[in-house]
Formats: structure tokens, C-alpha cells, sequence
């Protein structure tokens, strides 16, 4: 099972419902199989393709659990890789190009919804991550051009989060977010050094087999 996780921390939900036996999933890469570079115009959307032959339906069990390799350690593949490894008979192997975490970029607003998902995956996690906040959702949101003093729109973020008792939108920084999911993923499940160049069906393996830009293979 392989996932092209994008940096969004939105695609949590679709992605967890998407994934299954037999089925890949991706992030606004071709569906073919290629992982080259994005175009500038391309925007990331979530596809499944289902292969064309499944050798035979899979047993998934604690002794054979269903192994999912998610390509990259941005945002979005770590919000996965937490999500995918509190489930059971599940393991998951994140597979990141860069050889270390290093912080770098700047902050990613959380709308509600997406910090009511973190809240009720790990409660300690959401926590580490709300301490880290600046809230916003709670107070005036629009367009203004940083000129002018009126606002070009207004939108209330603020009313259909607190009618839904959910946490208001937030900013984090984008380094912080990544270090505290790293930190809730047991050792050994981000592997480090590990580009995904390319992936392809194997029906006699019942999914797919990537290969990395060193030449290994894993599935």
C-alpha cells in the first residue's frame, strides 16, 4: 500500500478513508507512477486507482499486518503516519528524502476542523501543538490590502467553531508541527535517506513495490 502524502495536514481524513488493500493513493502526482516534480500550476488532489489485478485477497492480521509506506515527512504524512499507527495490524513506514530533520519554513494555519482531528487522534499531541498556537479564529478575519483601513471581506471563523465546541483556527510554525509528530511516531517508522523516485503494481504481492532514488526497493 503506498501513499504520496502532500503537506497539508487537511488530507489526514480523505487519506486515512481511502486507504485499503489493493488501492493507491496519492497527492496531485501522476497516477501512473511516476514521482517527478510538480508543475508550478499543478494543484494537489487526492486520486485512487485501483489495479487492474489483485492476486488474492489479503489476510490482515496481527502476525501479517497491512504495511503502508508514505512517502515524504511533511505535514501531512506524519498527520498520517500518527493516524494509521494507532490503528491495529497496521505498520507504517514513512519514507523521507532528506537525510535529518532540519527546521525550515514558516508558520501553516490549522482551521478547526483540522485541529478537532489532531485533538481526538492524540490528546497529548493536540496539546503539545496548542501550546505552540497563535489563535486567530477567534478574532476579526478578513481581506484588507495593508493599505487602507476597511476590510475587502470579512469571514467569521469564530461562530461555527464555538457552535461546534471545536478549537479555533490557528498558526503554527510549520518546524514545530513537524517536530512534535515526529516525536509521537514510535522510533524506526521514518526512514531517513529514502527518496520514492517511483512505485508499481506487484499483484503477486497484493500492492506495490516503490523504489527509492538509491536503488533499494521496499513494499
Amino acid at each position: 500500500r503506498f501513499v504520496r502524502a502532500g503537506v497539508a495536514a487537511g488530507c489526514l481524513v480523505l487519506l486515512l478513508r481511502l486507504v485499503a488493500p489493493g488501492v493507491f493513493v496519492g497527492m496531485g502526482r501522476n497516477p501512473q507512477g511516476s514521482l517527478g516534480r510538480r508543475g508550478p500550476a499543478t494543484a494537489a488532489t487526492a486520486t485512487a486507482e485501483l489495479p487492474t489485478e489483485v492476486a488474492a485477497a489479503d489476510t490482515i492480521s496481527e502476525g501479517e499486518p497491512l504495511h503502508v509506506l508514505v512517502a515524504g515527512a511533511g505535514v501531512g504524512g506524519l498527520a498520517l503516519a500518527n493516524a494509521l499507527d494507532r490503528l491495529p495490524n497496521i505498520k507504517v513506514t514513512v519514507l523521507e528524502k532528506t537525510s535529518e530533520f532540519k527546521r525550515f519554513g514558516g508558520p501553516i494555519q490549522l482551521a478547526s476542523n483540522a485541529m478537532q482531528n489532531l485533538k481526538e487522534l492524540d490528546a497529548e499531541m493536540y496539546g503539545q501543538i496548542a501550546s505552540k498556537a497563535t489563535w486567530t479564529g477567534n478574532l476579526t478575519n478578513g481581506i484588507k490590502d495593508g493599505i487602507r483601513s476597511e476590510w475587502y471581506a470579512m469571514f467569521d471563523l469564530k461562530s461555527p467553531a464555538a457552535d461546534r465546541s471545536m478549537p479555533f483556527t490557528c498558526v503554527v510554525e510549520r518546524p514545530d508541527l513537524q517536530e512534535i509528530m515526529l516525536g509521537s511516531l514510535p522510533a524506526g517508522v521514518v526512514k531517513n535517506g529514502a527518496g520514492v523516485v517511483s512505485y508499481e503494481h506487484a499483484p503477486e504481492e497484493a500492492g506495490v513495490v516503490a523504489t527509492l532514488d538509491n536503488g533499494e526497493t521496499i513494499h
